[in-house]
């Protein structure tokens, strides 16, 4: 008995498993990091789905992502990059007390990732709107991209919409784009713009002035929903080129 007592209590064996604790503690956190896939761009596309979207139109936007990742473009130049990968994840967001909706992320390594995320896409059902919440919105995919699950050092939100964000109401407490930016600012988030003008002659300049933020930022424009899917597949390749960060806004 005396023996089995001290066997329990000997500190060098105690020692001895507290050092293999800690090694393991320390270990994990850099398994992990090595077990994290490293891809060449993560990309949140944050559609627009407030009121001002008639369904049809909300539907060509979800068709014109779908058809980018199913065109050949697309998908050559994903396959020349260094890593041959991305990662893709939809946010939808609409009045800005309303949680946004969104995907998981996706990783595009090839024809086949890229079809599954296009069918995804093309079949999403409308689940929220209201007001144009765009800070709220360009927020959420700001903490979308904080919690993805790879190495990359390229982070950018790709948002759409047709209006510019309201003033709030005295009494809400939400946020907007400027807080909005400041978020993407500290996280290294590039911000990109595609403003659907409508009717609303200013709103690309809008964009300009508070959307666009991070390195190579830029903002297109189209006149309607109807010309969204060319718009979006030539703002995807622009964002997948490496050289981005030396390109600037155009109408």
């Amino acid at each position: 008995m005396w023996d089995c007592v001290r066997s329990n209590s000997n500190p060098l064996a105690s020692w001895r498993t507290v050092a293999v604790l800690f090694a393991a503690l320390i270990a994990a956190p850099i398994a992990d990091a090595r077990e994290q896939p490293t891809v060449d761009a993560e990309l949140v596309f944050a559609v627009d789905a407030s009121d001002s979207m008639e369904d049809w139109e909300w539907r060509l936007e979800m068709a014109g992502i779908a058809a980018a990742f199913r065109a050949k473009p697309v998908q050559e130049v994903i396959a020349s990059l260094p890593h041959r990968r991305i990662a893709v994840a939809l946010l939808v967001w609409a009045e800005a007390t309303r949680r946004p909706d969104a995907t998981g992320w996706h990783l595009i390594e090839g024809k086949a990732t890229a079809e599954a995320f296009a069918q995804e896409i093309e079949t999403w059902p409308r689940r929220v709107g209201g007001g144009t919440g765009m800070g709220a919105g360009i927020g959420a995919a700001v903490r979308l991209i904080e919690a993805a699950p790879f190495v990359c050092d390229r982070r950018v939100i790709d948002v759409s919409g047709d209006g510019p964000e309201p003033l709030p109401l005295l009494t809400e407490r939400i946020i907007m784009m400027p807080e909005a930016r400041a978020m993407a600012e500290q996280a290294h988030v590039t911000v990109n713009g595609l403003a659907i003008i409508k009717d609303r002659s200013d709103l690309f300049d809008w964009y300009q002035d508070y959307v666009a933020d991070g390195p190579g930022a830029f903002i297109m424009q189209i006149k309607a929903v109807s010309d969204f899917a060319p718009a979006f597949q030539q703002k995807l390749l622009r964002e997948l080129q490496l050289e981005v960060a030396a390109l600037g806004a155009v109408r």
